[in-house]
């Protein structure tokens, strides 16, 4: 899959990246259609030091459930789901239904 990467001050790219799966039960694995940037990922722009692997950026998603860990009950695969950013900060995978 692709995603918006930061290496370091200044020097953002697009990277094909391993693609996501269900690691714990209560994952979900959504396909983003849309994405943005938010001002938190902006923040070290202009003094992050390199980075071999760069950093991810873009936790503010919309997107349709693919695959479901076990424990997850309060959405379904095929459902149009939002990230917002109260969810999407430090979380592996977070959604809530549009």
């Amino acid at each position: 899959m692709r995603a918006t990467l930061m290496f370091g001050a200044g020097d953002v790219r697009i990277e094909n990246v391993p693609d996501a799966g269900i690691i714990d039960p209560t994952d979900a694995v959504v396909l983003v259609s849309r994405a943005c940037i938010c001002g938190s990922d902006l923040w070290p722009y202009k003094t992050m030091q390199h980075s071999d692997t760069g950093r991810r950026m873009g936790h503010e998603a919309v997107g349709v459930v693919e695959a479901l860990g076990a424990d997850v009950r309060t959405i379904k695969v095929g459902d149009v789901v939002v990230m917002p950013l109260a969810l999407g900060i430090n979380i592996k995978a977070a959604a809530t239904i549009a």
